[in-house]
């Protein structure tokens, strides 16, 4: 677990840990000096002190004695985080190219209206090392991939959780639906809380001066999600205190630091509307189409023996996917589209497939020495503006895979080494 540097076992570890260093990198330390071990690494106040000035900027908060004091604490805690995820990813063999971190660092620029190289020269005029930056993009890019490489293949969202969030859905028919952005503090530590409610309320000050919610949300948020932001939250998806602060605030506004027992929560409501209302969207169809070969000098006879060959295939019983398996048992062809919209059907097609039963095939079409044979294997119908089911499974696994990265991160640190010198 995360230690501080308190017991005479601790120091006695953290002396092992020292003793692997070259004397060249231990008169480095000295020179540096050391604000945090982790694991086999450090952190010296030198990195400490350049991350500091990077929050201050990117925060628009003053850069005094009493800022330091208030955010020191959150960005040693982000540094030792960001070590034990560069640390997993090196243990995984995952390399981040320097091209990826140039392409990050071009989407801020962009982001900014500044032009191409201008972000360094920003930094490079406030005293802070470019290098900062871009350590910081490197272990962001890192744990996206370590993410993906551990925990995705275990990642299954079944049809009964679709069904239940869709049920939810449904059930806040006429409801507020919020889109919503967050900064997340942690309180791992009872005896933080004043601390991090302190630095919470300066935050908040710093927004309503102009500071940017996305800068502020990337230097001190510890929610995982890109510039805090969390998409569309209607009843039900958050803690029911966020949900009656929400109600309460207008569009463009933050609401004051929200205590929930995990740690202190700043929501910015970036819009607002109601569920079901709008324009209903399209139904979404699966369609299989088998095709049929017209040969030249083929009789009436043989083409139909053809037909009731494939029509014997097709049952209300049965499956696309066991139809399609007795398909390639035949000389007809077939395609599959699972995500067609009925304005993408040709009306010639539309109106086939216009009355059969899921697992029905259609008359046939001919055209271009081709006989075409239709069966509608799904179809999903919108209700208002409800997210289609695949829509809902997306949600679905961003959300559950931001629970399992939060996990995995605390097994990290519980695991490691660290220790405080500051």
């Amino acid at each position: 677990m995360m230690m501080l540097r308190t017991s005479f076992l601790q120091v006695l570890r953290g002396f092992a840990v020292l003793l692997l260093f070259s004397s060249a990198s231990l008169h480095a330390q000295e020179t540096q000096r050391v604000a945090a071990v982790v694991n086999n690494d450090i952190i010296s106040l030198h990195d400490l002190e350049q991350r500091m000035r990077l929050a201050l900027v990117s925060s628009n908060l003053p850069d005094t004695l009493e800022s330091r004091s208030r955010i020191g604490p959150q960005v040693l805690r982000s540094l030792i985080d960001e070590r034990l995820k560069t640390q997993e990813a090196e243990r995984l063999k995952i390399n981040i190219a320097a091209s990826e971190i140039a392409s990050s660092l071009a989407n801020i620029e962009r982001q900014n209206n500044m032009p191409a190289g201008g972000l360094e020269s920003f930094l490079k005029g406030r005293g802070i090392d470019p290098e900062t930056m871009r350590q910081q993009i490197r272990s962001e890019l890192s744990w996206v991939r370590v993410v993906r490489h551990e925990l995705l293949p275990d990642l299954h969202i079944g049809e009964a959780e679709i069904d239940e969030r869709l049920n939810t859905l449904k059930a806040n028919l006429g409801k507020p639906e919020y889109l919503v952005a967050e900064i997340y503090l942690a309180i791992d530590d009872p005896s933080r809380e004043a601390e991090v409610r302190t630095l919470a309320e300066r935050l908040i000050d710093q927004l309503r001066q102009g500071a940017p919610f996305p800068a502020l949300a990337r230097q001190f948020s510890q929610n995982g999600a890109a510039g805090g932001d969390l998409g569309w939250v209607s009843e039900g998806a958050l803690d029911p205190e966020l949900t009656r602060a929400l109600a309460k605030l207008e569009k463009g506004n933050v609401t004051p630091p929200i205590h929930t027992v995990d740690g202190y929560h700043i929501m910015l409501l970036r819009d607002k509307r109601t569920v079901g209302q709008g324009e209903a969207s399209e139904p979404i169809f699966d369609i299989l189409t088998v095709q049929l070969p017209i040969l030249p000098g083929s009789t009436i006879t043989e083409r139909d023996e053809q037909l009731k060959q494939v029509r014997s295939i097709f049952s209300a019983d049965k499956s696309c996917d066991d139809e399609e398996k007795q398909i390639k048992q035949t000389v007809a062809d077939f395609t599959r589209a699972q995500k067609i919209k009925r304005s993408e059907i040709p009306p010639a097609i539309s109106a086939l497939i216009a009355n059969l039963r899921f697992g029905q095939i259609s008359e046939p079409l001919d055209e271009e020495g081709m006989r075409r044979l239709f069966a509608v294997c799904g179809r999903t119908d919108p209700v208002g503006n409800l997210p289609s089911r695949d829509d809902i499974r997306t949600r679905l696994e961003n959300e559950q895979i931001e629970i399992m990265a939060q996990r995995y991160l605390r097994d990290l640190r519980r695991s490691a080494f660290v220790e405080v010198r500051v």
